[in-house]
């Protein structure tokens, strides 16, 4: 019994620490019906723009949330979002609306950012236009990640970011 309720006590504890973190990091899109993959809407469906936001964020927020130093807050505000890839409309046999990754098509991802401490004063902040024009040859064998290639521009920018902040 006793061990019951300690065990309770540190699955609450845990849950507090984990929504705390949860909180440190604010992701936002900003006017999406202008994003370079999103106006497209006759092969990018609404539903895949919400599943795919809705994944970054996450991503970011668990990414971002790993880095932060106790007390940090950041927020970020993503401006334009071109994915890896094309759809190429001149293809037949129904492969029009088939997303065609290759070299020609880099993934991109425009955002601005603010780090702010723990008394709310701005220790970073900036805008970043996120390119890799090598994604192809980045990419772990086998990642099945309908989303790899953006992640992992993402992910280079976090460790470049944190690396010249010093802050984590």
């Amino acid at each position: 019994m006793k061990n019951s309720k300690l065990l309770t006590s540190i699955g609450l504890a845990l849950g507090c620490f984990s929504a705390a973190l949860a909180g440190a990091v604010t992701v936002n899109f900003s006017e999406t019906e202008r994003f370079t993959d999103f106006s497209d809407s006759a092969n990018f469906e609404s539903s895949a723009q919400a599943a795919y936001m809705k994944e970054l964020t996450a991503f970011l927020e668990d990414r971002l949330g790993n880095e932060l130093a106790p007390g940090f807050s950041m927020q970020v505000v993503i401006t334009d979002i071109d994915m890896a890839g094309e759809f190429e409309p001149w293809r037949n046999g129904g492969f029009e609306d088939v997303r065609i990754v290759k070299d020609l098509y880099p993934p991109r991802i425009d955002l601005s950012f603010r780090v702010l401490d723990a008394d709310g004063n701005v220790v970073s902040e900036g805008n970043r236009k996120l390119r890799n024009m090598n994604f192809m040859f980045s990419q772990r064998p086998l990642n099945s990640d309908p989303l790899r290639h953006e992640k992992e521009l993402l992910s280079s920018w976090i460790r470049r970011e944190f690396k010249a902040m010093d802050i984590s």
